[in-house]
């Protein structure tokens, strides 16, 4: 196989996709436009909740206990207490005169606390009272509603424990029989959020980039085989000196380039997106080991799905025939990496060679920060397994295009499957 001849095909076709304007729109455009917009869309949904108002009804509010009785009182001045706020001014107060049930029904009240007439009486003597309430089932407003009132509610009897017992003499914490140390438990709430989302992003992240790597193959692939016979440049291809073997070469490195190049470019958008994050909650979220797997990761990734693309796609006879035929491939992917998702999957010797979830896994090994030690020697295992996926695909890719019942599929009669499958009519 002559390397200058691989050369210029991959250059030749590398320049064509870069011309095509509808592809680099998709590829290179697409990211961003969308990563911007889902990081303002994701800001305005957070903003719009916290200053969402909700209207919470309270029937038998004279019920509750009094200040003067000793125990902390829930609402003070038609509003909840400031120590069990929970929502600020965005919480309505609303006394209920008439049917409960109605109040919640005709939206009056987002949702409803039923104070029984022996509440304070029951407290005082050291009972159990009943608290109920009232919500719309399957309504998000309701449901807000409730997490407030039940948040509420939750402070308020932490300090109603408290107060019962220093009546009865006892200390604050009689009810605790040992204390546990926990670590995590003592962190700020910005160190919560930003370990929550740390630990959701290192396993989207890959998932993300895996979707656009497929999608990054498979419009360049379709365009450099179907669209080449819809074209009718095929033929010129092949009746030039150039081997089929080195004509696929030349068509699999300019795809497997302009793939990684949709690697690199949602990577960077990603990463920056992660840093946004870090400004704003002030704590490390993203993982440079984790960086470098996932663009280390890309090359063989966007090996395989290259070969795979172009042996389905040299079967295609038009542009829109090699879209049937490559579509159903994200179904094949997508099982592999949710598998890589599941609760509990580890990355080990069963797996590592199972290409997507193989490096998907590793990828999330990477990002992760959970203290483990980089899994440097699963790098290379991986990388090579998923060369030999590439390998195998690459084959198929050159076996295709040494049938000529494929690539002269228009003047043939192949009888195979996907031709009756996918040909209009029935009609190979």
């Amino acid at each position: 196989m002559r390397r200058s001849v691989v050369r210029l095909i991959s250059v030749k076709e590398l320049r064509d996709l870069f011309r095509d304007r509808r592809t680099v729109l998709l590829i290179v455009g697409l990211p961003a436009v969308l990563y911007p917009l889902f990081g303002v869309v994701g800001l305005t949904l957070a903003k719009t909740i916290v200053a969402q108002k909700t209207a919470i009804g309270v029937v038998g509010e004279e019920h509750l206990p009094a200040e003067s009785s000793g125990f902390p009182p829930l609402l003070k001045q038609g509003k909840f207490a400031p120590e069990f706020q929970e929502g600020g001014d965005a919480v309505v107060l609303t006394p209920v005169a008439g049917d409960p049930d109605a109040a919640v029904r005709d939206r009056s009240a987002d949702v409803v606390l039923i104070v029984p007439p022996d509440f304070a009486k029951s407290l005082a003597d050291g009972g159990t009272p009943v608290l109920k309430v009232l919500s719309r089932e399957g309504d998000e407003k309701s449901k807000l509603a409730s997490t407030r009132l039940t948040t509420a509610l939750t402070r308020w009897a932490d300090k109603l424990r408290e107060a019962r017992f220093k009546l009865k003499n006892l200390p604050k914490d009689f009810d605790k029989v040992f204390v546990l140390e926990d670590p995590l438990k003592n962190k700020p709430q910005e160190k919560i959020a930003a370990d929550e989302i740390r630990d959701q992003f290192a396993k989207v992240f890959p998932f993300i980039l895996m979707m656009w790597l497929l999608a990054g193959t498979i419009q360049p692939a379709v365009d450099l085989t179907a669209g080449e016979k819809e074209r009718g440049t095929m033929e010129t291809l092949l009746i030039s000196p150039a081997s089929r073997a080195e004509i696929v070469a030349g068509k699999f490195l300019a795809t497997t380039v302009f793939a990684y190049l949709t690697v690199v470019w949602n990577v960077a958008w990603l990463t920056g997106a992660a840093m946004v994050l870090e400004w704003h909650l002030g704590f490390p979220i993203i993982s440079l080991p984790g960086q470098f797997a996932c663009l280390t990761l890309g090359v063989p990734l966007a090996m395989l799905f290259s070969g795979v693309c172009l042996a389905l796609g040299v079967f295609a006879r038009s542009t829109k025939e090699g879209q049937y035929y490559l579509l159903p491939l994200i179904f094949v992917v997508m099982p592999l990496a949710f598998f890589s998702m599941t609760p509990g999957v580890e990355l080990g010797a069963e797996n590592l060679w199972i290409p997507v979830t193989g490096a998907l896994l590793l990828q999330q090994k990477f990002l992760s920060v959970a203290g483990d030690p980089v899994p440097w020697a699963y790098l290379p295992l991986v990388v090579v397994s998923h060369l030999a996926w590439a390998g195998g695909a690459l084959g198929l890719a050159v076996w295709q295009f040494q049938r000529e019942s494929v690539l002269f599929r228009e003047s043939g009669h192949d009888q195979g499957f996907l031709a009756r499958l996918f040909s209009a009519g029935g009609r190979p």
